[in-house]
């Protein structure tokens, strides 16, 4: 898979306001557990969640990279947890 688009997110933010497909997402924690949901949403934290990641406190970065892209119909909004923490997630 190419990457067409990385989008960095450190609070509640839209990720793309149209469908398309989500290649892979880091999510790196900071002094707190850190959390990470991404919907199938373009405006807002609700709807069929698409993904969610969760990283311990000042531990490792959770990394998903699927085999096959996970595919989004009507954009996708990022609901993250955890101050300090930072996500990029990877459009194909």
């Amino acid at each position: 898979m190419s990457i067409a688009n990385s989008v960095a997110v450190t609070s509640d933010a839209v990720v793309s306001a149209k469908g398309g497909r989500i290649g892979s997402v880091v999510l790196t924690p900071a002094a707190a557990v850190s959390t990470l949901i991404l919907y199938d949403n373009a405006s807002a934290a609700s709807g069929t969640v698409l993904l969610s990641l969760q990283a311990a406190a000042n531990g490792n970065s959770a990394i998903f990279a699927p085999t096959d892209a996970i595919a989004f119909s009507n954009g996708v909004y990022a609901d993250i947890g955890g101050s300090g923490a930072a996500a990029y997630v990877n459009l194909v």
